[in-house]
């Protein structure tokens, strides 16, 4: 384990694992209708299903590891910080969080309108992807103090509260918690810990092989586990999904020790994949309306073998956002919502 700084390769590396992140998000919201429906589909779709998920699960933790490490490396003013940040977010997530309410009522369905209704909608979620932007929005509220905090601490109090928010990861593990005395660890719980830990992954290098065991048994705990326990209770058991597990952890770390590092050295694809990374927060806010009209129109995983309908809807509604969000961006005002 070798301690080194940010470079700009490093940040290409992380440009390009927000790029799969996103695009991996698109799977599990395209594989997702199926693995809830055990038993009620054919199992050959069910297992593709499910590893096309759980290998997946990945890309929401490595979200807040990604901002983590180029967020906690800058000092800044705290208004200044929730002025630039804040402004990034609200304005793109009230746009999208209006239009799918209106969307979701009154073209989709038919409802009475109401404001309260759609007032309700965006205070609350719109849409169910956008839990996403609220947990963002709490953990920004952190990072003056976090920032401040990490800037003067030691490695090893860094090391020292990743330790104690992976503890209360584990005690989400099921009947795990009674072996533990009753100590509440609420404030080191949740989404901020993914956080701490990708700034503090970001200053070493480590074994490439190390990353690749990682993603490979958390992914294998994820897969085994979700079907053993699915077929045990005979209905989809949720839990080894959840992004605060110990096997997500595992996947979610050994993806970014192993892209956050890659380099570049061709001009026109690090400009390519720079530009395609601006495009990726209005891509996860867009895809979920695309993915609603494909299945209108009949462009959905029964096309074909399960396969590939479920690679091929993703890649689609993938480039497709992203042709969109690019476009809305080259407008006078486009880039203020996405």
């Amino acid at each position: 384990m070798k301690h080194e700084n940010i470079s700009c390769d490093s940040k290409f590396g992380l440009s390009f694992l927000r790029i799969i992140a996103t695009f991996s998000v698109i799977v599990i919201h395209v594989a997702g209708p199926l693995v809830v429906r055990f038993s009620q589909i054919p199992n050959f779709e069910w297992h593709v299903a499910n590893f096309y998920d759980s290998v997946s699960r990945y890309s929401v933790p490595v979200f807040f590891m990604i901002s983590g490490a180029l967020i906690l490396r800058k000092d800044y003013e705290l208004f200044d910080f929730l002025k630039r940040r804040f402004g990034k977010i609200i304005i793109p997530f009230l746009f999208w969080s209006l239009l799918y309410s209106l969307l979701n009522r009154y073209v989709f369905n038919d409802d009475s309108f109401s404001v309260v209704k759609i007032i309700r909608d965006v205070f609350y979620g719109s849409m169910y992807h956008l839990w996403f932007v609220y947990a963002l929005l709490g953990v920004y509220l952190t990072v003056p103090v976090l920032r401040r905090w990490i800037k003067n601490a030691p490695q090893k109090e860094i090391l020292y509260v990743l330790i104690i928010w992976m503890i209360t990861i584990m005690l989400t593990i099921p009947k795990l918690n009674i072996y533990f005395p009753k100590i509440d660890f609420i404030y080191f719980s949740g989404f901020i810990g993914y956080f701490i830990l990708g700034y503090y992954l970001s200053l070493f290098k480590f074994p490439k092989k190390l990353s690749l065991i990682l993603i490979f048994l958390g992914s294998l705990i994820t897969i085994v586990g979700t079907y053993y326990f699915t077929e045990k209770n005979s209905k989809f058991y949720y839990y080894f999904y959840e992004y605060l597990c110990l096997n997500t952890l595992m996947v979610s770390s050994g993806f970014f020790l192993l892209f956050n590092r890659i380099q570049c050295n061709k001009p026109k694809i690090k400009s390519f994949m720079l530009h395609l990374n601006g495009t990726c927060f209005g891509i996860y806010l867009m895809h979920p309306l695309l993915l609603q009209l494909f299945e209108l129109i009949g462009f959905n995983v029964n096309i074909t073998n399960s396969v590939i309908s479920i690679l091929l809807i993703a890649f689609t509604c993938f480039l497709v956002c992203g042709g969109v969000v690019f476009s809305i961006k080259k407008l006078k005002y486009g880039h203020l919502i996405t």
